[in-house]
């Protein structure tokens, strides 16, 4: 199968260059030509500010796509503590849990999908993968420092044809790359708030000849806003501290005008404390307080890139990226309800993961020349391979951050994926204003396990974490080929407005957990396959007066053959596959469909009327979203963390250069936390996550060309909320978002 996709693309390439035709000659230059961004083969939209990507950009093909693009600037949104919420607040719909108030791990999601970890998005920074394994393990522990990001480039389902899988679509942090006017060039800021929070960032490059260099550090640290847990002693000892720091150094080369090539590596190491969930009376009584002060997360994360952009020609641009990531994901803790205290003696739980994957990306377009007009066409392959090491067992009773294990392993585990892929797409011009874009794509996927796992020794055993019994060994693989299909059409109804629509079919990987469990008491389907579905989008964008600027759109989303477990009495004829004592058996179980509106607009005052030195926009972005299961154990339920309406809006202000001021509240309706809709439990583990609004605030003040002060108020009302209820980490129980912080500082230019 690998040969096939490599067949497949290699024929595509020769189609693309093989397409040269006299009225693509008449497009050539004779002169050397500028690579930093490929020509754009349709009008932009005139959108007041660019929210929309052109319909071709390089070797990427955004036409018909619902497609989003959010600049990033610290007058907006608290960018120090890489707030989520605000941030993202001008993208429509986008659901977050808050797990902590300094976006250490941002958890975003669309259209009533998961969450956690932002793992039904195809996650990538500068182009390339940043997930511990994008088909076994798609959680996604890294986050870049905000403060280094140019932009946030989100496409919905339509991205399963160019980007590969999960329902979501994809999501792009876009890094800051060189002054290209001066050798040198940077920013700096220092940033302090409430709860000991401590924030500097400081970048810097330039450009000489054909040579360019940009380099960013970051690092943070808090106290963090839950309180400390008090002994039986009277001390206290911090719950919910973190630091973390980030460095990224970046170089670019460009050996001719028709060449450019990029080599960047990221580096992310952060380590914070986990003050565990509230039960319900808990967080009734205090949503501040926390049972635990021993619990500890740390991450350490690698992503080498090197990337090569060439232009043959006016018509033929090829694009190149060799990736990786080198990580790792080690915890220690207890795993008991909130209810239950720690003693500060509690056996607690290591889990360490280790993660070494890599792939390599080839991209290639053509403006095929038919006619008088140019149909841009892309094709491409992707090649990828990742390594996952999963050890589990007892680790010491102290109540520092540690990875020793101080008895056997209860899982000791080794998981590789491997995935060829290939696609096309073809925007065709079927009239002036009218274009359609037709695409497939072809997936193989590999997946093997293998290593030893016991069943281990419950929370309340003195000798908790440790074997229970004798160790069960597995050797398994899977393989799955998956073809997918796709259309988009897209109608530029005046040169301000346009119509788009697509459907795309979707896929989401079985994971490692779901493949080769290791609970000896749950067997395996042996026709378990990924969950399939199909996407559509049909919306209107643009501007209305230069003045207006708006995206609205209807959407529907079906998530077929999603994968859950059936207990015994539930199978009926099929308890035969139960094999080794199983209890349980793990299968394709059902499917939910997901329909709703998602809508944007910006007014932008200043462009209605003269208002002098002033400017002032106002906006508004949500959803509203009907997600639940219409068939398998479930059917008839709510899907689970899919709120019925999501709304985001705010005021920015602008006084000359010198002032600049936004204010944001978001809501989000009720939703359920588990797929059986619980209303309530004591154990705070499942039931309802109720509605609520917060407000934001960002100011920033120039004081000189070279330097500005800023002040943040987040959850202005102090507003006592949560978006998570947890059935393991970070909890078990309710997560409490944080209440309101103030954080402030000043920023450098030079």
């Amino acid at each position: 199968m690998v040969r096939g996709c490599v067949v497949f693309c290699v024929g595509s390439i020769v189609l693309l260059f093989g397409a040269e035709t006299p009225a693509r000659r008449q497009h050539l230059r004779a002169d050397t030509i500028e690579i930093v961004k490929a020509p754009v083969i349709v009008e932009e939209s005139a959108l007041p500010v660019r929210r929309v990507p052109p319909p071709v950009e390089g070797t990427q093909l955004f036409s018909s796509k619902k497609a989003e693009i959010l600049h990033l600037t610290p007058a907006d949104a608290n960018l120090a503590t890489n707030n989520t919420r605000q941030t993202f607040g001008r993208i429509a719909g986008v659901m977050i849990w808050e797990n902590d108030g300094t976006g250490v791990q941002a958890g975003v999601a669309v259209r009533g999908l998961s969450p956690n970890r932002s793992w039904e998005l195809n996650t990538r920074m500068d182009g390339a993968d940043i997930a511990a394994d994008i088909a076994g393990y798609p959680e996604a522990y890294f986050t870049p420092a905000f403060e280094s990001l140019e932009r946030i480039e989100i496409i919905r389902g339509a991205a399963a044809l160019q980007f590969g899988p999960q329902f979501g679509g994809l999501l792009n942090y876009v890094t800051k790359t060189a002054p290209q006017d001066r050798a040198l060039g940077g920013e700096s800021s220092q940033i302090g708030g409430q709860n000991g929070y401590y924030s500097t960032y400081t970048a810097f490059g330039g450009t000489q000849g054909r040579w360019s260099y940009y380099v960013f550090g970051n690092y943070r640290r808090s106290d963090g806003w839950r309180l400390p847990v008090r002994l039986a002693t009277g001390e206290q000892r911090e719950s919910d501290q973190f630091w973390q720091y980030s460095v990224m150094p970046k170089l670019e080369y460009r050996p001719s005008d028709w060449t450019r090539i990029t080599a960047e590596v990221t580096l992310l190491q952060y380590r914070m404390q986990q003050p565990g969930g509230l039960d319900s009376a808990q967080f009734a009584a205090d949503g501040r307080q926390a049972m635990r002060y021993r619990d500890w997360f740390g991450v350490r994360w690698i992503v080498p890139m090197l990337m090569v952009e060439h232009r043959f020609s006016e018509g033929v641009y090829l694009s190149g990226r060799l990736f990786g990531v080198l990580g790792e994901r080690n915890s220690i803790g207890l795993t008991t309800p909130p209810s239950i205290p720690d003693s500060g003696s509690n056996p607690r739980r290591v889990n360490a993961d280790e993660y070494r994957n890599g792939g390599v990306e080839l991209r290639v377009r053509s403006d095929v020349a038919i006619g008088t007009a140019l149909h841009p066409l892309v094709a491409g392959l992707r090649l990828y391979r990742g390594t996952t090491l999963r050890r589990q067992g007892r680790g010491p009773d102290g109540d520092g951050f540690s990875t020793t294990f101080v008895a056997p392993l209860t899982r000791d585990l080794e998981f590789v994926s491997e995935n060829a892929a290939a696609f096309v797409e073809w925007q065709l011009r079927l009239a002036e204003r009218l274009t359609v874009t037709p695409g497939v794509r072809i997936e193989w996927l590999g997946m093997s396990g293998q290593g030893t796992f016991t069943r281990e020794k419950p929370a309340s055993n003195p000798d908790a974490f440790d074997t229970a019994g004798t160790p069960f060994r597995f050797d398994k693989r899977a393989r799955e080929v998956l073809p997918l299909a796709g259309i988009g059409l897209q109608w530029a109804m005046s040169n301000q407005l346009e119509l788009y629509a697509n459907a795309h079919q979707s896929w989401r990987p079985a994971q490692f957990s779901e493949l080769f469990p290791s609970d000896p008491t749950v067997a395996v389907d042996p026709s378990l396959h990924s969950s399939r579905g199909v996407s559509t989008d049909v919306g209107v964008r643009g501007t209305v007066a230069n003045a207006l600027s708006i995206d609205v759109s209807g959407f529907y989303l079906y998530y077929g053959d999603r994968i859950g477990t059936i207990a015994r009495s539930a199978l009926g004829a099929d308890t035969v596959l139960l094999t080794n004592g199983a209890s349980q058996l793990r299968r394709n179980v059902g499917a939910s469909e997901h329909r709703g509106v998602e809508f944007y607009a910006e007014l932008f005052a200043d462009r209605l009327a003269r208002l002098g030195d002033h400017g002032a926009s106002l906006f508004i972005a949500g959803a509203f979203t009907d997600a639940r299961y219409t068939s398998g154990p479930v059917a008839g339920k709510l899907v689970e963390y899919a709120p019925k309406w999501i709304v985001r809006s705010g005021l920015r202000y602008r006084w000359k250069a010198l002032l600049v001021l936004s204010l944001q509240g978001s809501s989000a309706g009720e939703c359920y936390s588990d797929a059986s809709n619980t209303q309530s439990t004591a154990s705070g583990i499942n039931g309802i996550i109720p509605a609520y609004t917060v407000w934001d605030m960002s100011a920033q003040i120039r004081i000189t060309w070279w330097l500005a002060a800023e002040i943040n108020i987040n959850n202005i009302f102090d507003r006592r909320y949560f978006t998570r209820r947890a059935g393991g980490y970070p909890g078990p129980g309710i997560i409490p978002a944080d209440g309101r912080v103030v954080t402030g500082g000043l920023r450098v230019n030079f």
